[in-house]
């Protein structure tokens, strides 16, 4: 046996991970609208996205539920068993999960075939707001959150007060940011897995409906009658306008980044119109 030495430059891995996380951190700071279409008329509620910027529209006319593309091809229609309105994707799954407020609901859907998969999940009430916390489902219905099995088991109630829970997204520290449009003002608030509320800023939001928190630690909100969609920075607690009535926003009910957060999706309920734009 011989020795030999290499050339090899070591990297350890936890300086790759950081190196990784800084290209993570790229905020969106510009918004160009793409195109705008129509989802056969349909009022659209929630927005899904794919790795392949498929988009899964949860409809509020009827059970249809949509698969776009993000040019505003449309590819499928998905007989549901009622109205939609949240969707929390799972792909690694094959799965979205779906509330249908008037079933008091929630439906799997495949988003490989495009088609129903499973019965209804019974919830304790109306349905809206909808997301993943680890194994389970976190599901908004009004005043209260409930934490559930895929199966429909009942594992906490987080009361939360006030109104519908329309929107809802986990936070770095499972906590769950909140929306709740019907409240008219309010801080913006969240709440933990051990029922405590909090206000996450001191600013007031005017009829919030759409929560959305990233994996850099900011918070976008979409205000429903004031038409804005805002960034809240968990840095320097500050809330910046993003977009607004000028850039198209026309009491808007959802919105979603795509995977790599180069577009933005944002449905309008006057105009029944979702809106992309490409995001840099």
């Amino acid at each position: 046996m011989k020795e030999a030495s290499f050339d090899i430059k070591y990297k350890p891995f936890k300086g790759q991970q950081a190196q990784n996380l800084q290209q993570q951190r790229k905020i969106p700071t510009q918004f160009k609208l793409d195109v705008k279409f129509k989802a056969a008329g349909a009022v659209i509620a929630g927005i899904g996205v794919t790795k392949d910027n498929r988009l899964f529209l949860c409809n509020q006319t009827d059970s249809n539920l949509y698969v776009m593309s993000d040019k505003g091809q449309q590819l499928a229609t998905i007989q549901m068993d009622g109205k939609q309105w949240g969707i929390a994707m799972e792909e690694e799954e094959n799965s979205a999960w779906i509330t249908l407020p008037d079933k008091q609901s929630v439906q799997a859907v495949n988003v490989v075939t495009m088609k129903k998969k499973g019965q209804l999940i019974k919830s304790p009430g109306r349905c809206h707001g909808i997301a993943l916390i680890d194994d389970q489902i976190a599901v908004g219905s009004y005043g209260k959150i409930y934490i559930m099995s895929k199966t429909g088991e009942i594992k906490k109630t987080l009361d939360v007060g006030g109104s519908e829970v329309h929107s809802i997204s986990v936070g770095q520290t499972h906590q769950l940011y909140f929306a709740q449009a019907n409240i008219g003002k309010s801080t913006p608030k969240s709440v933990g897995l051990d029922g405590t509320v909090t206000s996450f800023s001191a600013e007031n939001v005017n009829g919030l409906i759409g929560v959305e928190h990233d994996r850099i630690g900011n918070a976008y909100l979409l205000e429903y009658q004031a038409a804005n969609l805002k960034l809240f920075s968990f840095e320097d607690k500050s809330i910046k306008t993003i977009l607004t009535k000028k850039d198209g926003l026309n009491y808007p009910y959802d919105f979603a980044f795509s995977k790599d957060s180069s577009k933005l999706f944002i449905s309008n309920y006057t105009s029944r119109e979702i809106l992309v734009f490409l995001c840099t």
